[in-house]
Formats: structure tokens, C-alpha cells, sequence
């Protein structure tokens, strides 16, 4: 059975605001880099040839993922990159472990979540209700009679560990919104990570506990986002500041050029 998104009848005072799990995850790393990123649409470096090239390939992984479930050949794409080539035999030969259902491929899921406008941010003087729409592009989900599964294709060359990827808002948000948009309790719901390069799956299952304590999480940084004024800095020497694009517009030197460590938001995700 196919279950249908929940469409709210909510009329907003405010612009829609957009966030997906790449908001979330900056805001919660750093409000400066939130404001570069997504209010001031900053233009980031140019990344260098090898990482140009993992971003490309893993879209290209991703959209080689989805021909295949769709039936379409897929066997120039895969030819054209070695990479390529043994990631599609990885998946034939070691996939992850699916639950029968509905199959569906780079899905889009959306929840309107309801806010108080704050005062700087409201366009008259009667201040009212607005909302936030919660985003996120599934890369696989499959939709069964008793339970529900989201795949997710990840092309590292290291495999992130499983507390990692929980605690990461990719998982929290994919979850929540796919709880909150369907019949399916928290607990008829999982997600697995499925690593190219290895064949290994990390299964993350979820609870009634880990729904809510999402839920007001969610809310709390909503609620800071709509009324943030200022967004401040890291703290000089932050690790945090190492690796980032904007090193260098806050005074934190040159961007390091030594390997970066593993790390799930360095995942090429699609751009909402």
C-alpha cells in the first residue's frame, strides 16, 4: 500500500522557509556558517580535482541506483568509472537486506511545522502564525504492509559508525517525517545505510522515545532559527573551524589542506 504525504490546511503569513537535515546539522555545528551558507548564499571555493570527482561520482552512484530500480540500463553509466563498475557489482552480490513493499526511488517528503513569528521577522504589525517545511529526498524507501524502510546509498571511503549516523539529522529528520507523514508507528520504522565500497549496512531502528525527544529538538532549533538576530562565531581554536569553507572569512586562517577526516556531512547529498 502506497501511503499518501499528510497535507496541512495551515495558511502562512510568513515566506515558506525550507530546512532540510543540512540546515539542521550546520546550525547545530555552527550559526556564522548557517548565515553564509543559507542567508547569505555565499559562494564557496572551488574544491579540488579529487573531491570534485567523489562528489561527481557519488551523484552519479546515486542516479545509477535509481535507473536500476526504475529497469533501465544502466551499463554505460557503469562503464563509464571503474568506481562505478564495482559499486553496481558490491550492490548485486552483497545488497542490503530489503522488507517486501511498495518501492520508491529519490522520494520527496515534506511536514509543515508551525512557528510563532518573532517580532524582526514579521512583515506587518499583526504578528501571527507561521511555518517551517521540513524537506527530505529519500534516496530508497519502501513502503510495506507492516513496516517501512529507507535506504540510503553512501559512497565514503570509510564506513561512519552507527552512533555517528544516529545522531546525525539525516537520520532523526528522515525518520520523523516519514513517522509523522504516515499510519506506520515509530517502531514499524528503520533505516539503513548502505556503504559502497564495503558492501556493509548499518541498520538504525527507531522508538516512540527517539520520535519525541526528536520532536522537541526539532522545535527548539526552529524556534532559534525564526528568532536568531545574531549569529556568532565559533570559539577561536575550534575544531569545528579546521576544515571549513569559511575559515578564512572568520579570521580562522587558511583552510587546512591535509586529509579530511571522515565525516557524514561530507556525504554529496541532493541540494534542497
Amino acid at each position: 500500500m502506497v501511503l499518501q504525504e499528510r497535507k496541512s490546511a495551515m495558511t502562512a503569513i510568513s515566506p515558506i522557509t525550507s530546512i532540510s537535515q543540512g540546515h539542521l546539522n550546520i546550525w547545530e555545528i555552527c550559526r556564522r556558517k548557517y548565515q553564509y551558507s543559507f542567508l547569505e548564499e555565499l559562494s564557496l571555493p572551488e574544491a579540488d580535482l579529487q573531491s570534485k570527482k567523489n562528489l561527481l561520482l557519488g551523484s552519479n552512484f546515486h542516479l545509477l541506483m535509481q535507473q536500476k530500480e526504475l529497469g533501465l540500463d544502466v551499463a554505460v553509466l557503469a562503464s563509464s568509472d571503474p568506481k562505478l563498475q564495482s559499486w553496481l557489482l558490491a550492490f548485486e552480490h552483497q545488497p542490503p537486506a530489503m522488507i517486501t513493499g511498495d518501492r520508491l526511488c529519490e522520494h520527496r517528503r515534506t511536514l509543515e511545522m508551525p512557528i510563532k513569528m518573532s517580532l524582526h521577522h514579521s512583515q506587518n504589525s499583526d504578528y501571527g502564525q507561521g511555518y517551517f517545511v521540513l524537506t527530505a529526498i529519500y534516496d530508497f524507501l519502501i513502503l510495506g504492509d507492516r513496516q517501512a524502510q529507507i535506504l540510503d546509498w553512501k559512497t565514503h571511503q570509510v564506513e561512519i559508525a552507527a552512533e555517528k549516523l544516529k545522531t546525525n539529522w539525516q537520520t532523526r529528520l528522515y525518520l520523523y517525517l516519514l513517522a509523522t507523514t504516515t499510519s506506520y508507528t515509530p517502531e514499524q520504522l528503520s533505516m539503513t545505510y548502505w556503504f559502497a565500497n564495503t558492501a556493509e549496512s548499518v541498520i538504525i531502528p527507531y522508538s516512540q522515545e527517539e520520535y519525541m525527544s526528536t520532536e522537541i529538538k526539532l522545535k527548539q532549533i526552529l524556534a532559534e532559527i525564526n528568532q536568531a538576530i545574531d549569529y556568532p562565531k565559533l570559539p577561536l581554536h575550534s575544531s569545528d573551524c579546521n576544515y571549513c569553507e569559511f575559515r578564512d572569512r572568520c579570521d580562522r586562517g587558511n583552510l587546512l589542506t591535509s586529509p579530511i577526516p571522515s565525516n557524514i556531512a561530507d556525504i554529496p547529498e541532493i541540494t534542497i
